[in-house]
């Protein structure tokens, strides 16, 4: 075994090891930033020997310091761990530790840096602007396709897209970066080896060959639910921006924003239709200074200011975002809908446009692409 995989080999088992946070192993680096000095004194039996002084204090303080030797040198943790490393190098699984050259620099200054990537494919390309795409897994169609369009556009002159291969915006952002063709990227809140949900088999796989699959999970961890929250960190992490289309009050998406504010990040949002619930998240975050974002350029614009030395990529002008001038018939066809599919009935009820006439300029719109028809005769704007 080389001195590399020694080195990853180490960080495995001290990221792996149970009943300690992350804040507490912290802690433990400050005392002792050598894993390997951990790993061999805790072998050996010695773990309390690195932890005399800066415990000595209070009774809890010893009691949790006790706890912390137990869990350090416990052998069937070792065992286990070292175990799991063998077993994700057989499934081909890669490792960076965050003391490795190939450690994602953008992740170095992020509130508790993960001690360990475990990655299908490649991590993201330092050298290139990455913008996480994130928003609500139950979204409109109109959502999916602002994402879809989105992220198309910008991963095809050369901005390399983040999400959390969630269903919905996540998914829809991922697949169109690919199809460019593009580089995306997904952090999963499970082991890197469990692909979740089920429904993004494909572009899990997909992601492997062009960009990645990444998790700060041991391999083999399910998707529990308080592992999501701590993964948006990595999310924004990676990302020199991040772009929100829908969300909902109080959704996950807005935990990611939160990363990214306090990170220092630019954050780009889609506006809403008032009271559209899933506009609620998107609208507050514009009304507290987010960007507003009309077309894929406002996004591309910003981003060619801040990497005035990058050149991206000229990109022919998104089909999804022409402008047309609707004729005044079709504005009051328009005014009537919303991102709820309307029965053509109903609009017939509300406009008083006779239903051959009303037929006709709804065939219109769609092909303009004003208005898209989710389900037969049920319509909806398209943006």
């Amino acid at each position: 075994m080389t001195e590399c995989l020694e080195r990853e080999q180490y960080w495995h088992w001290f990221h792996g090891l149970p009943g300690i946070s992350q804040k507490e192993k912290e802690e433990l680096l400050k005392i002792c930033p050598k894993v390997k000095q951990w790993y061999d004194a805790a072998k050996r039996g010695a773990a309390g020997e690195l932890l005399v002084a800066p415990y000595n204090e209070t009774e809890q303080q010893k009691d949790r310091k006790n706890q912390m030797i137990e869990v350090l040198e416990n052998q069937k943790h070792r065992d286990a761990l070292n175990r799991s490393y063998e077993e994700a190098r057989g499934k081909g699984i890669s490792m960076v530790c965050r003391e490795s050259e190939q450690y994602p620099e953008r992740l170095k200054h992020i509130f508790l840096p993960p001690f360990m990537l475990y990655y299908y494919g490649k991590l993201p390309d330092k050298e290139k602007p990455s913008l996480a795409v994130i928003g609500a897994r139950n979204c409109s169609v109109y959502g999916e396709e602002i994402a879809a369009c989105f992220s198309g556009y910008l991963a095809k002159a050369g901005i390399q897209i983040v999400s959390g291969m969630a269903r919905g915006i996540d998914g829809a952002a991922g697949r169109a970066a690919i199809n460019e063709p593009g580089y995306a990227y997904a952090v999963l809140g499970s082991g890197v080896d469990v692909c979740y949900p089920k429904e993004n088999k494909l572009l899990y796989t997909c992601l492997q060959e062009k960009g990645g699959v990444i998790s700060e999970e041991l391999p083999g961890t399910a998707p529990v639910s308080w592992n999501f929250p701590k993964r948006n960190r990595i999310i924004s992490g990676l990302s020199d921006a991040v772009f929100v289309v829908e969300a909902r009050e109080n959704s996950g998406s807005l935990i990611t924003v939160s990363y990214a504010l306090e990170q220092g990040k630019e954050i780009y949002a889609v506006p809403g239709r008032l009271y559209e619930k899933l506009a609620e998240g998107t609208n507050r975050l514009i009304q507290e200074g987010a960007y507003l974002v009309r077309e894929p350029e406002d996004i591309l614009h910003g981003f060619s200011e801040k990497f005035a030395g990058v050149i991206l990529k000229k990109s022919t002008k998104n089909h999804c975002f022409e402008k047309n001038v609707l004729a005044s018939r079709e504005k009051i066809v328009y005014a009537c809908l919303s991102l709820r599919p309307k029965h053509i009935e109903e609009l017939q009820e509300e406009t008083g446009i006779s239903l051959p006439e009303l037929t006709s300029l709804l065939f219109d719109m769609e092909m303009k692409q004003y208005i898209k028809q989710p389900l037969k005769n049920y319509f909806i704007i398209q943006g």
